[in-house]
């Protein structure tokens, strides 16, 4: 089978150098990172005959903020974690037709709501709040043309509608709550610290439509890297991008300021590229954009850098012995919080604060042993900074308040820190009220291709954060990495004699 594949594969690329004129040299090209955006423009530029490649990886893992890893009886994502969305979405279409997902299926029907003294949540009343919530956040036309932030958009539409008298039987303590909840749900969304640095304006546009809960089941997200690559369905067929990959190659310089790159890396290497394509995230780039590229980027681009948001989604998941949550999927899908005041309130300023952001505990997908929970918003770092022990502490504290009775210790758990991560700094983008006062394009300012006084596209910058319709999702860092090989392509076909 080995042989066959290598056979293939060889002539994979001899086909593809059909596409390069006869006269020209095979152009040398290094890609920074090998998450989703670097293995996508790597895919590409290999297919195409491109095969002078390298791709330098901080980390000791391919993936980026695609991180499973084994928990349970199978796979937890650290980071992206569902399939968003089947319209517009490059990632669904490319799986669909060879991988089953399924529909995580959490919704209000099937979330039981307590509040923080542990009482059970009316579940209509809820419902019709939630569902006035949903209407609000699906109103995209008219998000589009609200120039304030997304807080002031949900909050000043869900109060003009509770008005109306369908909401005669709800109270306003409960309205609040509801609002509390989903700006946490909101922030957990977009990764802000507050629904009001979020802009209105820039993400009614943003992600694809359809289904925002398909899961990878016990596989994991990571999964994806193997139909990307061709590994799946057909073996015969996989494109050879791991040949093509350094890890722990930790990139600090990038000087551009000649028709060829030279990139420096922290072990002292150097690699010399007529095309370098920059993928690492936009929290790495805020924090070092300034030593990375020689000579600095153009000030449009470091505005796009330094305005447009970039935020931290916490994640940790629970393993029991055994569930102490309903097993009927119908009955059962997740736990959701809502703080009363005076609760909330006794935890300003203690180490449990963080635990004020918390949307709820969920089940997971083919791991009927494992809740997880969510988090975001202004105690972000303090979730980071406990111990894993005080984290499990804080959690099962967390349960026992709101479900009123005592429950079994865990006996796992693992989470994420993608905000103290060397190399992340934080989880993904989002369209800031800072970027919009700025009049920041993020397709155009931020992945907008450098070129050398000949045209020559010579520093790419390309990752989620560059993608015009689907920043902040994987199929947006894959169709970034695409665009990216593409003007390259573009370049050497319009150069073709």
């Amino acid at each position: 089978m080995w042989a066959s594949l290598r056979i293939t594969s060889l002539f994979i690329i001899l086909n593809g150098l059909l596409s390069i004129a006869a006269d020209e040299k095979t152009p040398k090209i290094v890609i920074v990172g090998a998450g989703a955006s670097g293995i996508s423009a790597a895919v590409k530029l290999l297919e195409n005959g491109y095969d002078d490649i390298v791709v330098l990886e901080a980390e000791n893992r391919i993936g980026g903020r695609v991180y499973s890893i084994p928990f349970g009886k199978g796979f937890v994502d650290l980071g992206a974690q569902w399939c968003q969305g089947e319209k517009g979405n490059i990632v669904y279409e490319m799986v669909k037709d060879d991988f089953e997902f399924v529909d995580n299926g959490i919704g209000s029907d099937n979330s039981l709501v307590y509040t923080s003294d542990g009482k059970l949540v009316d579940q209509i009343k809820f419902a019709k709040l939630m569902n006035l919530s949903m209407s609000i956040a699906e109103g995209r036309e008219n998000q589009a043309k609200f120039n304030k932030s997304l807080g002031e958009f949900f909050e000043l539409n869900f109060w003009n509608a509770f008005k109306d008298k369908d909401f005669e039987d709800v109270d306003k303590e409960l309205a609040d709550q509801v609002i509390d909840l989903c700006e946490r749900g909101m922030n957990a969304l977009y990764s802000s610290e507050s629904w009001f640095d979020v802009s209105s304006k820039f993400m009614s546009s943003n992600g694809a439509e359809g289904n925002q809960q398909l899961t990878w089941k016990e596989h994991g997200f990571k999964i994806v890297f193997d139909y990307l690559t061709k590994k799946l369905p057909d073996p015969s067929k996989a494109i050879p991008v791991d040949d093509k990959i350094e890890l722990n190659k930790e990139v600090t310089n990038i000087d551009w300021s000649s028709n060829e790159a030279v990139i420096r890396c922290a072990d002292g290497t150097e690699y010399r590229a007529d095309h370098v394509i920059v993928t690492v995230s936009l929290g790495f780039l805020k924090q070092h954009h300034r030593t990375l590229f020689t000579p600095q980027l153009p000030e449009k681009k470091i505005t796009a850098i330094e305005t447009t948001g970039y935020g931290t989604l916490g994640k940790l998941f629970l393993e029991f012995e055994n569930p102490f949550w309903p097993a009927d999927i119908k009955e059962w899908a997740s736990y959701v919080f809502l703080w009363t005041k005076e609760d909330k309130d006794s935890l300003r300023g203690t180490e449990r604060e963080w635990l004020t952001e918390v949307y709820g505990f969920g089940k997971q997908i083919a791991q009927p042993n494992i809740i997880g929970a969510y988090t975001a918003g202004k105690f972000i770092k303090q979730f980071e900074e406990i111990s894993d022990e005080q984290l499990i502490d804080d959690c099962m504290w967390l349960l026992e308040k709101f479900l009123g009775r005592t429950l079994p210790r865990p006996i796992n758990m693992r989470r994420n820190r993608w905000m103290t991560s060397k190399y992340f700094l934080g989880s993904y983008s989002y369209g800031s009220m800072e970027a919009q006062a700025h009049n920041v394009s993020l397709h155009k300012d931020l992945g907008e291709t450098l070129s050398s006084s000949g045209n020559k596209p010579v520093l790419l910058i390309s990752g989620e954060a560059t993608d015009e319709f689907n920043s902040g999702y994987v199929h947006g860092a894959v169709m970034s990495g695409f665009r990216t090989a593409d003007d390259i392509l573009d370049y050497y076909k319009s150069n073709q004699h």
